[in-house]
Formats: C-alpha cells, structure tokens, sequence
C-alpha cells in the first residue's frame, strides 16, 4: 500500500516533519519523498494580474480559445 501526504512547508512545525522525512529516506528504501509544487508561484501570480489588467484595458485585443485552437492546430 502507498500512502500520500500533503504537508505544507509555512510553519516551523511542518518543516521539521518535512527535514525529518527528507533525513529517513535517505536512510530507508522503503521512503520516497516526492517535492510537488503547490498553487502558482509569485511570478505566475503577477503575470497572470498583468494579463488581467491588459485585458480589461484592451478587451478586443485578445484572441478567443476557437481562434487560438484553430492556429494551434495549424501548426
């Protein structure tokens, strides 16, 4: 059986988990720790606010999803 677990990194408490399993995996076949990604990351966050703001600047500018599918299969 594989079990998973989510630990988020933001406290003191949840980091020491996260060293501690880190430490045991290194020392035990049976442990794989698997580092994913969670959410956007800061700079995803602003580029996404900086479209956002393009958009509602300049509303026919953008494509829509037909138009940028129809030149994606083009390609």
């Amino acid at each position: 059986m594989i079990y998973t677990f989510q630990i988020s990194d933001e406290t003191i408490q949840s980091q020491g988990i996260i060293d501690m399993l880190l430490t045991l995996s290194k020392e035990n076949d049976f442990l794989k720790v698997v580092e994913e990604e969670a959410g956007l990351t800061h700079a995803q966050e602003e580029e996404l606010d900086r479209r956002y703001e393009n958009f509602l600047k300049n509303p026919r500018s953008g494509k829509s999803w037909k138009e940028v599918k129809r030149n994606l299969m083009q390609e």
